[in-house]
């Protein structure tokens, strides 16, 4: 045991708190996916809910209590809050709902009540270059984190003491850059993928990062930051709904009613394939304005992030040669890079 009580071995872990979803992976779990969202406590009515006979995860409702203050995080905070508003704050690492989605994806990476980990994390390109936003994010992270967590199905509260040791922060696209050419032990096995310039276009739920690499450095005159992520279509829909159909909509209810794609009868397709059409051409246009001179020497043009697998559709009509992927080559990629950093030639 280290002088903490914590055990002196550590686990490499990455959590990609996307404005959207908050996703996470360590080196013996799944993925977990929760949305980004928290919010007080709620009672759970579990005994009148016998009708329902969908089978639920066990991430349909996460309860933790930090401080002595509970709260509901990511499913279910969005089903019981139906007044919940979205943060897209430039820094939402500032907000108290950021750390307690950082110990919420702690706690279920943590296989035991007591753990030491290295974390990789990112940030929106251009905030990946903030020294003073770094230094407070890592002041935040890299310490000892303890909560109580009970997942849907569980009886009791676990209790967790999770202590992070240090920190890799990188640009969110480097993510998917390494998950290409990484493999599962952080060797670059794709050294042809490597080699070339490949253009990446991250679309997540707030931003849009365009992100240019020649031979794996990064070209800052082509790597920018957009607020220009799928909530710009959700919201242009929300606007639709409040105005035509003269329904309030809360913010975080939205993106949830689009992938309904109705709401109280009335058919939104329409709405939302304008919406999705609309936002791809204007993350068309940043991207034709960024990268104008660069184009010449372009290999790949890579679409990733859970915005690239909706637009796909759209965005193939200018792109037809693209590689598109989803959410979670960001996460699985900085995982990765976490792996080359800390345990590759380790033991």
């Amino acid at each position: 045991m280290g002088k903490n009580n914590i055990v002196d071995s550590f686990n490499v872990q990455v959590i990609d708190d996307g404005y959207a979803d908050t996703k996470s992976k360590s080196e013996d779990s799944e993925m977990f996916i929760t949305p980004s969202y928290v919010t007080g406590w709620r009672p759970f009515y579990d005994k009148d809910s016998d009708l329902n006979e969908i089978k639920k995860s066990k991430l349909s409702r996460i309860e933790v209590e930090v401080n002595a203050s509970k709260y509901l995080v990511g499913e279910c905070a969005v089903k019981q809050d139906r007044n919940m508003q979205w943060n897209g704050a430039a820094d939402k690492h500032n907000d108290t709902s950021f750390d307690i989605l950082l110990k919420t994806h702690l706690s279920l990476m943590a296989k035991k009540p007591m753990s030491a980990v290295k974390l990789v994390m990112g940030l929106p390109v251009k905030a990946s270059l903030d020294k003073d936003r770094i230094e407070k994010m890592r002041a935040k992270v890299i310490r000892q984190h303890s909560l109580a967590m009970k997942l849907y199905g569980q009886k009791d509260f676990q209790n967790k003491i999770i202590k992070v040791e240090d920190l890799i922060i990188k640009a969110q696209p480097h993510g998917t850059l390494c998950d290409l050419i990484l493999d599962k032990n952080g060797n670059i096995s794709n050294k042809d993928m490597a080699r070339k310039v490949n253009a990446i276009s991250d679309i997540g739920g707030k931003t849009h990062n365009l992100y240019l690499v020649d031979a794996l450095e990064p070209l800052s005159d082509f790597c920018e930051t957009k607020n220009s992520g799928m909530y710009t279509a959700y919201m242009w829909v929300k606007d639709y709904i409040e105005q035509e159909l003269h329904f309030n909509v809360g913010d975080g209810q939205i993106q949830y009613i689009v992938a309904a794609g109705q709401i109280k009868g009335y058919d939104l397709t329409p709405v939302i394939q304008k919406a999705y059409k609309s936002l791809a051409r204007k993350i068309i246009l940043e991207i034709q304005t960024v990268w104008e001179s660069a184009f010449p020497f372009i290999e790949n043009i890579i679409f990733t992030g859970g915005g690239a697998t909706v637009l796909k559709p759209y965005l193939e009509e200018e792109f037809k040669n693209a590689i598109y992927l989803n959410r979670t080559q960001n996460p699985s990629g900085l995982f990765k890079q976490g792996v080359r950093k800390w345990k590759r030639n380790v033991g």
